[in-house]
């Protein structure tokens, strides 16, 4: 994994840097057969998730289809974790499994596709009787063609969400994106999920739901809203995005009011709402070190929010990373939530975890708080096959719950 990913720093970095697109497909093809993939989407809008980001020095632009991350990993992402297990698969008498992961792009390299699998076996947080349930948690199908070199448009289908099930919550997601090429910004159209904060792959974080025990979600799992994005990233250190949203999808969200009626989460939700994101990505002590810092706001009448985030990382040995929301409803209701996690990476397929959360809610003058601890370790023990067994404890003013996990991570 070290060496895999320095490849993808060096390499990245290399194609971001000049405008001899040319040279750079004649390079990789010496090399890789990822060159020609590079050519046109190695600096385009990615993600991989923001800790490995740190432990990397990588954008997460750098392996994804999506500036700000989530979803579909594009060659280079792919190339990242093509050897990371445990086992390979000539250990298990499945060699022959290998010409099927040989890559992800076809019809030219034009063609990129992706899925992410996630099967669970936990405990309700409900109900402290409730017996232990094996569950699906994700079946998510990618796919992104670029039929220009300037354009590309990407998709996104999701097996495993439950009909209206929280606000905002969407099977689907899609986009066209255009950029002349990388010194200009990319616009950014279609229905997606705003850049607000850092884009996480755990929904259990109190930075994205209404903390004190309801369970609520302020932004679901797969949120997505009509609206437009400018991203320009064309220095590595630095990631800024400009765009309009819709906020439609948040309809159906309430809260009450100090007359205890209930009263809708935005009062004009067809009225459009503007957000803005910043990260600052510098790489000091010879690369070896990484530092994020970076801020985001979604502004839509008498709702805003505020994101703060950042993180420092040692290059393939551990990260510390952080982000800060508060959402505000004046008159109404106040929530904020701070979310820490400290990562080691002890051996190439191996990360353990810990993390501490604490959020409150301040409604009609009553205030609501929550805190929560977990330990985790991310086990890689087949090429794009992870385990994640964690141990979660959500402390509340009348109770206290603990609760065990593991997942079983699929994705290509």
């Amino acid at each position: 994994m070290k060496q895999t990913c320095r490849r993808v720093y060096y390499c990245t970095k290399f194609c971001c840097n000049t405008n001899l697109r040319s040279g750079m497909l004649r390079f990789w093809k010496g090399i890789a057969p990822v060159g020609s993939f590079l050519l046109v989407v190695a600096c385009s809008p990615l993600q991989s998730l923001p800790q490995f980001s740190l432990l990397t020095g990588n954008r997460c632009i750098n392996c994804h289809v999506n500036v700000q991350g989530g979803g579909l990993r594009n060659d280079l992402g792919w190339y990242a974790m093509e050897s990371v297990g445990i086992l390979q698969y000539e250990d298990i008498g499945l060699g022959a499994l290998r010409p099927v992961f040989s890559t992800n792009t076809f019809a030219g390299d034009r063609l990129t596709v992706g899925i992410d699998f996630r099967l669970q076996s936990s405990r309700s947080l409900r109900d402290t009787s409730s017996e232990r349930r094996l569950f699906p948690m994700q079946g998510a199908f990618y796919a992104a063609y670029r039929p220009f070199d300037w354009m590309q448009l990407e998709g996104t289908y999701n097996l495993g969400r439950r009909v209206y099930a929280y606000a905002g919550q969407q099977s689907w997601s899609g986009s066209v994106a255009v950029q002349p090429s990388l010194d200009y910004p990319q616009l950014r159209v279609g229905f997606f999920q705003p850049s607000i904060g850092y884009r996480f792959d755990d929904h259990t974080m109190l930075i994205r739901r209404i903390p004190a025990g309801s369970q609520d979600y302020l932004f679901a799992p797969n949120w997505a809203e009509w609206g437009a994005e400018l991203n320009y990233y064309r220095f590595e250190w630095l990631t800024a995005t400009l765009g309009v949203s819709s906020l439609s999808s948040l309809a159906g969200a309430t809260l009450t009011d100090a007359t205890g009626a209930e009263r809708p989460l935005l009062r004009e939700p067809s009225k459009p709402a503007i957000l803005g994101r910043l990260l600052l990505s510098p790489r000091l002590f010879r690369e070896r070190l990484t530092l994020n810092i970076g801020s985001s706001t979604l502004q839509q009448g008498d709702f805003s929010l505020w994101n703060v985030f950042g993180g420092i990382g040692y290059a393939d040995v551990a990260s510390v990373i952080f982000e800060t929301m508060q959402q505000t409803t004046p008159g109404v209701r106040t929530i904020k939530a701070t979310s820490a996690e400290l990562m080691l990476h002890p051996a190439e397929p191996i990360y353990v975890y810990v993390r501490g959360e604490y959020g409150e809610t301040l409604a009609n003058g009553v205030s609501m708080r929550q805190e929560q601890y977990l330990i985790g370790a991310q086990i890689f023990v087949l090429p794009f096959v992870e385990l994640r067994p964690e141990y979660r404890i959500i402390d509340l003013p009348l109770y206290r719950l603990n609760r065990w996990t593991v997942q079983l991570h699929v994705f290509y």
